[in-house]
């Protein structure tokens, strides 16, 4: 098997069997030309595609009701020979200044929706552009779709590359993964919709412990709440009464603050009867009220 470096890294060249042309609708080639500036226009199409031959017809497709673009368009050719030289000449080139993505236009996308032979690939270099990672990847089988995702000019870091087989897909995997490209090793791996991805032991534990101490912060909230609410009352009422010939007596609320302090440093130990479960700490906060201000006639 031969071998070829491609940004440095050694590639193995395999011949893919071939495989059958697109089939013509009503002997009409149809391209999908996708990524496109907002401002780009049929006319603005028709300058870009004419010079590789007559074309049939173009069609921008719109809002129904705003009328603004969604940004992508079909290229009908009237040969397969036209279209195949613009798929092949004009993909990744800029169109306003921003490169667009062709490929054959899909009448049955089952495979592009299951995923089936696309590719995910991470962790590229900020610089790696749509049409690098084509040619990168091209040399394991026919690539219908390949895009480096990007927003606001900036790429991602990560992109997507669709075979016309699942045997191309896995040969870029086996090939590509944990390679140097631009001297960052990239993560290639089969694409899975994120409605089929399945959570991982360290995720659910990351998430759990997120969690946690989202409600030790509630918890914690809490206590300095009650421990504020009840010393506004101390205050209040440490003013002599009227006319009163007996003294005020404040046991109920310095048990209270020895009990919030005992309880603060209680869940400070990462004690689970406490930490992560704020309706315990609820209905703690109402044991608390009942027993040791039952005398109390309105609320904080």
């Amino acid at each position: 098997m031969a071998v070829q470096f491609m940004f440095g890294v050694p590639v193995p060249v395999t011949t893919p069997n071939p495989k059958p042309t697109p089939e013509a609708d009503n002997g009409i080639w149809s391209l999908y030309v996708g990524d496109l500036d907002p401002k780009v226009t049929e006319a603005d199409l028709v300058d870009k595609f004419r010079l590789i031959g007559p074309i049939a017809s173009v069609r921008l497709c719109r809002d129904s009701f705003t009328g603004d673009s969604l940004r992508y368009a079909y290229v009908n050719f009237f040969t397969l020979l036209d279209a195949s030289t613009a798929l092949w000449f004009l993909n990744h080139k800029e169109l306003k200044g921003k490169p667009i993505r062709i490929m054959w236009s899909q009448r049955y996308p089952l495979a592009r929706k299951t995923g089936i032979a696309n590719v995910f690939v991470k962790n590229l270099h900020p610089s790696f552009t749509s049409a690098q990672l084509q040619t990168m990847f091209s040399t394991f089988g026919k690539i219908l779709s390949c895009k480096v995702a990007a927003e606001n000019g900036k790429t991602k870091g990560f992109g997507f590359v669709q075979y016309d087989s699942e045997q191309s897909a896995m040969a870029a995997r086996n090939a590509l993964h944990g390679t140097l490209v631009k001297g960052k090793k990239i993560y290639v791996s089969k694409f899975v919709k994120k409605s089929a991805r399945t959570v991982t032991p360290g995720e659910a534990m990351k998430a759990s412990l997120q969690g946690q101490n989202k409600n030790l912060f509630i918890a914690r909230a809490e206590q300095k709440e009650i421990a504020n609410c009840h010393m506004e009352k101390l205050k209040a009422e440490s003013l002599p009464l009227k006319n009163s010939t007996h003294p005020v007596h404040y046991s109920s609320f310095q048990s209270l603050g020895k009990d919030l302090i005992k309880q603060r440093k209680h869940s400070n130990t990462g004690n689970q009867s406490f930490v992560g479960n704020p309706l315990r700490a609820s209905k703690m906060k109402t044991t608390l009220s009942k027993s040791h201000y039952s005398s109390a006639e309105s609320k904080c």
